[in-house]
């Protein structure tokens, strides 16, 4: 196999970007053989380093390594309108033997020439979503797959009390309040401001990504600050899992498209830590809702958040078993079927 990427990093703490890097390595793993090929930045884990800066995501250097290949591409698009990852993985295709899978991440509106290119492509198409996956089937029919993934469930784990307490008291946060996290952009869209809304007896945890710092929003920022049972991250963790450990609920208040991939992996880690959710139905939330240890959030005036949250910190529901169906060795068996 052959993976083909521009987002190739040593620390990826951004959705969509982890769950490249992460499957890439799974997949490099137990594939020896495979050829991780960057047409972005060159970076630890990248055999083949090709930088490709036109629209077409194609030159002369990246058409003679493709060409005549015998093994499949895995396609991992940057983030990018649907017509532009249709357009690339239709000339991808035109180069490659043995077929083209390429991950969608993140589904947006698709105009008739980028379904035209999917099918001519003949590519399959990896969706995380139901939602995702119903949208290309009706354009590509049975070459679309939903594909489970997005958290290591050996890494991200429950702990003891005295665990989570001594992990409190190493970050700097409370032990007398309930924690309540959020991790992902500084982004007013990402509908985060709702931290705002933390009654007194809860203590906030938002932790931002790095590698979206470029895009947080100034001000948002600043309001937040003026939170005094808030405490905000902006710095790379390269042991977020103790950020989720220490936790009480996770809060996932994501409702406008395209402000986070179709399966939220903070969701996903902060689950498998056996943190109860609280959150919205985005993408493949409406898979877990309803599951145990996971709360659907349709109101958020300040008193129902509240309530909520307070009934996931009192009732402290595991929801670790809705989401072992989606760990990156599980992923690899599934691409491995297809």
């Amino acid at each position: 196999m052959i993976i083909l990427m521009n987002c190739l990093t040593d620390a990826p703490d951004e959705g969509g970007v982890k769950l490249a890097n992460h499957l890439a390595r799974v997949i490099k793993a137990a594939r020896p053989n495979t050829t991780v090929v960057s047409y972005g930045k060159e970076a630890r884990g990248c055999d083949v380093h090709i930088p490709v800066k036109n629209k077409l995501m194609m030159n002369g250097a990246l058409a003679r390594f493709l060409r005549g290949r015998k093994e499949e591409v895995l396609y991992f698009p940057a983030y990018t309108r649907m017509l532009d990852t249709a357009v690339h993985t239709f000339v991808i295709s035109l180069f490659v033997r043995s077929g083209v899978k390429t991950v969608i991440a993140m589904h947006g509106p698709m105009n008739g020439l980028a379904k035209l290119l999917f099918r001519l492509s003949r590519a399959q198409i990896i969706t995380l979503s139901d939602e995702t996956n119903d949208i290309f089937r009706s354009v590509v029919g049975k070459r679309a797959l939903q594909l489970k993934t997005g958290v290591d469930t050996s890494r991200f784990h429950p702990v003891s009390a005295d665990k989570k307490a001594a992990l409190r008291q190493k970050y700097g946060l409370p032990q007398d309040k309930p924690v309540v996290l959020h991790v992902g952009h500084m982004k007013v869209s990402r509908n985060i401001g709702v931290m705002q809304q933390l009654a007194a007896d809860f203590h906030g945890l938002l932790v931002t990504s790095t590698m979206t710092a470029g895009e947080a929003d100034a001000a948002l920022r600043e309001e937040l600050l003026l939170q005094s049972n808030l405490t905000i991250i902006d710095t790379y963790q390269p042991r977020v899992e103790e950020l989720y450990q220490l936790a009480d609920v996770y809060l996932f208040p994501v409702t406008q498209a395209r402000n986070c991939i179709d399966v939220p992996l903070s969701v996903l880690e902060a689950a498998a830590c056996g943190i109860p959710v609280v959150g919205t139905d985005y993408g493949e939330m409406k898979a877990l809702l309803g599951q145990p240890g996971f709360y659907p959030l349709k109101d958020f005036a300040p008193q129902a958040m509240n309530s909520l949250l307070r009934q996931a910190a009192r009732e402290s529901l595991s929801p670790r078993e809705g989401v072992l169906a989606y760990d990156w060795q599980l992923a690899l068996s599934q691409l491995d079927a297809e």
